[in-house]
This record gives structure tokens, C-alpha cells and sequence, in this order.
């Protein structure tokens, strides 16, 4: 289950991402090595554009989060919970990356 701060994009959505200098090349030669790639930059610079561009063309489901002050480590590894005197865990984005 997703909560608020999470997304999933699925594959379908026209998008309009103009990859000017190869960056989605360079990200499929490291998912061909599976590596991992960070991608940094100011706000509204293409990230995530990038990222959803990258998804749609390899028909990959994406899942996102927005860091933000509120962002807690249980958003990423995931949190215990209790569900009729069972002690569970709920699995964070991160964890379900994996």
C-alpha cells in the first residue's frame, strides 16, 4: 500500500521528456550492470522527468518517493505494526526495491 508521499507510475503515460544529452543511455547501460544512479540537480532540472521517461520506454513500473523535512526512516526501511496481537512489518519503498 502506498502512502501519501509515495507514487506509482506505471509504464502508459505519454510523456515529453527531450534527452538531450544521452542521459537515458547512460541510465540503461547502468541498469544493464545493475548498478544504482544517483541523479542530482536543482529543482525542476528534469529528474524525475528523466527517471519516468527511462521507466515508460523499458515498460518498467516506477516507484517514487518526495523527500521532505516530514520524510522518516520508516518511509524508506518500513515500520512494525500490530494487527490482531501479531506483531507484522510493513515494508518501506526501499526495502520493497530490492
Amino acid at each position: 500500500m502506498l502512502d501519501q508521499s509515495e507514487q506509482s507510475v506505471k509504464g502508459s503515460e505519454q510523456s515529453t521528456y527531450l534527452d538531450w544529452n544521452n542521459s537515458i543511455g547512460i541510465i540503461d547501460k547502468a541498469f544493464e550492470k545493475e548498478l544504482f544512479v544517483l541523479i542530482i540537480g536543482p529543482k525542476g532540472t528534469g529528474k524525475t522527468s528523466l527517471v519516468r521517461e527511462y521507466a515508460t520506454q523499458k515498460s518498467i513500473e516506477l516507484k517514487s518517493i518526495n523527500f521532505s523535512l516530514r520524510t522518516r526512516e520508516s518511509h524508506l526501511i518500513g515500520t512494525k505494526n500490530l494487527i490482531e496481537g501479531n506483531i507484522g512489518f510493513d515494508e518501506g519503498i526501499l526495502v520493497k526495491s530490492m
